[in-house]
């Protein structure tokens, strides 16, 4: 069960993937601070080794000591990038699913979230980067991260979220309760053939990528199709993937067709256009909690049906 954060609570944040921009994550860490949060930094989370913040020893051990620090309240990670797949093979996974903090990543962090939900079922949260707490979020982002992480979630998440641009693609079944994985489509597929790839019978599956071209997504959605990973879900809810001006509508028409081929002999929902990815407007979402997806027509409701403040799941 894991512990909500409190309004004074310590934030570890550390750089278990690629190097920030130093200016750019002071910034953030301002904006932090000045919510009340105290904050504690690993030595590298400003480092630089190669495209990654540093080797993967320090990465990895840095990472591990948030998570047996009594003084941090909560880990997240300063930003995603590459690097964290790396990590999986060494990680002391049995210390971070013994923690009660809640851990905030995103995107390349999709590897690590994946592994501790599919080993040890621990849900973690995906949400948005440290980094990103400068000026890059909307306020009802960074307000529902941090409501998230509070354990005070509302009754309806897509309430919180009025414009987000919802549709039903798919038509299925009205109200499922199941397990919620959401992650980078990109991190996902790289986890096929490894033993951290969680069993997807019966979830609801959410995706977003960021500015992958639509032949791409295309390949990765098939290469999930012929792994048989998109043949038992749940639902599959597609967020963000980052196209924007004259490209966004035509490849999102692409994208549509893509999901509808891939997907091609099952019956359950697909909605598109979900408020998740890598734009200043997301939801955080857990990773592996039971959440309750209700569809009336065009009417999306999402909540948990057990919550990991709650009880052990």
């Amino acid at each position: 069960m894991l512990k909500p954060i409190s309004p004074d609570a310590t934030i570890g944040i550390c750089a278990p993937a690629g190097a920030v921009r130093v200016d750019v994550l002071e910034r953030a860490i301002a904006r932090i601070s000045s919510l009340g949060f105290k904050l504690k930094l690993t030595p590298s989370v400003y480092g630089k080794h190669g495209f990654l913040s540093a080797t993967d020893e320090i990465r990895k051990e840095e990472l591990e000591s948030l998570f047996n620090d009594p003084e941090v309240d909560t880990v997240w990670c300063a930003r995603g990038g590459v690097g964290t797949s790396r990590l999986l093979s060494t990680l002391n996974l049995e210390l971070i699913a013994s923690s009660d903090k809640p851990f905030l990543g995103f995107s390349d962090l999709t590897a690590l979230q994946w592994a501790l939900w599919g080993k040890h079922r621990v849900t973690s949260f995906s949400g948005p980067l440290a980094i990103e707490f400068d000026d890059q979020l909307t306020q009802e982002t960074r307000e529902f991260a941090l409501q998230i992480l509070a354990g005070t979630s509302p009754d309806n998440w897509l309430n919180s979220f009025p414009n987000s641009d919802l549709q039903l693609l798919r038509s299925g079944a009205r109200e499922i309760i199941a397990p919620l994985m959401p992650g980078n489509l990109t991190m996902i597929t790289t986890l096929l053939g490894t033993p951290w790839m969680p069993d997807l019978r019966g979830v609801i599956l959410v995706i977003e990528d960021i500015a992958e071209p639509p032949y791409r997504v295309d390949r990765l959605l098939f290469h999930l199709r012929n792994a048989g990973i998109l043949q038992n879900l749940a639902a599959l809810v597609v967020g963000d993937f980052g196209w924007s001006g004259d490209e966004a509508q035509g490849n999102n028409e692409l994208l549509k067709q893509s999901l509808l081929d891939a997907t091609h002999g099952t019956s359950y929902p697909i909605i598109t256009g979900f408020p998740y990815g890598h734009g200043a407007t997301r939801m955080t979402l857990p990773v592996g909690s039971p959440m309750r997806l209700s569809i009336a027509r065009d009417q999306f409701a999402l909540s948990y049906a057990i919550s990991p403040f709650d009880s052990d799941i």
